[in-house]
């Protein structure tokens, strides 16, 4: 009679056995040098090693059908693919409208590509003009708001000032993506400061802060006497400098 491979408990050892044996998960199982040689253990070692092999030359021959059938179309015929290749059918008609039906099938395929690719970039599309859009809006809100405070706009009148000037600005973008609000005038584009101190000057007086201090005109930004500049001058300003002194009332003089 053999020893017992495993005990559930101490107690059922035997005795003269008890060194024989090591707990191991609450049992205790017989301890056995050379195991692996054991004619019984030797042959289910083997068949273990030659189902690891087995499994693993099916999961290489699933993966390489995986990666063949991942290339063909979901609508593929197979009794129509071989009657094609082969050559089987003898009746030319019948030859032509099977090849007629397999480039409807992909013509249709193509045509529901497009439509997924037109989809797509008009949602691309759409996204990217909205972020723009986002974009110039602070450039030219943020830009108003500093110079309508910096000519005097009373802080409680700014939102009506800047939804009267807001429609006027425009937002140019160089190759480069830069980006410039300016405001284009019948004398051509003036930028954002030069345009909200005219309209300061002229239109917008109602929305500047009542005048305060020893200068009740300040905020009115406007002189008791006239504005001159000499001709001297004059002729050695650039053109856009000549046309924004112009807007501000200066007159050219012969002499100072």
């Amino acid at each position: 009679m053999g020893l017992k491979a495993i005990y559930e408990s101490q107690d059922d050892v035997p005795e003269a056995l008890r060194d024989h044996y090591t707990e191991d998960k609450g049992k205790f199982v017989l301890a056995v040098d050379d195991i692996d040689d054991h004619p019984k253990v030797r042959g289910v070692i083997t068949a273990n090693r030659t189902n690891v092999a087995k499994r693993d030359e099916y999961k290489n021959k699933v993966a390489e059908l995986e990666s063949k059938l991942s290339t063909i179309p979901e609508d593929f015929d197979a009794e129509q693919w071989v009657t094609l290749k082969s050559g089987a059918t003898a009746d030319p008609a019948k030859k032509d409208e099977a090849i007629q039906s397999l480039k409807q099938v992909y013509e249709g395929k193509i045509t529901n590509l497009q439509k997924k690719y037109d989809t797509d970039m008009a949602a691309r599309a759409a996204e990217i003009a909205e972020r723009d859009g986002y974009i110039d809006q602070s450039l030219v809100v943020t830009g108003l708001k500093d110079h309508l405070l910096e000519v005097g706009v009373n802080p409680d009148l700014l939102d009506g000032a800047l939804s009267s000037l807001r429609p006027s600005v425009k937002v140019q973008r160089a190759d480069n993506g830069d980006r410039k609000a300016i405001v284009e005038t019948d004398l051509g584009e003036v930028d954002v400061g030069s345009f909200v101190k005219d309209w300061a000057a002229s239109k917008g007086k109602a929305y500047l802060r009542a005048p305060t201090g020893d200068n009740p005109k300040g905020n009115n930004r406007t002189n008791t006497g006239p504005k001159t500049i000499p001709r001297a001058t004059w002729d050695t300003m650039s053109q856009a400098d000549r046309m924004a002194k112009s807007k501000e009332g200066f007159k050219v003089v012969d002499a100072a």
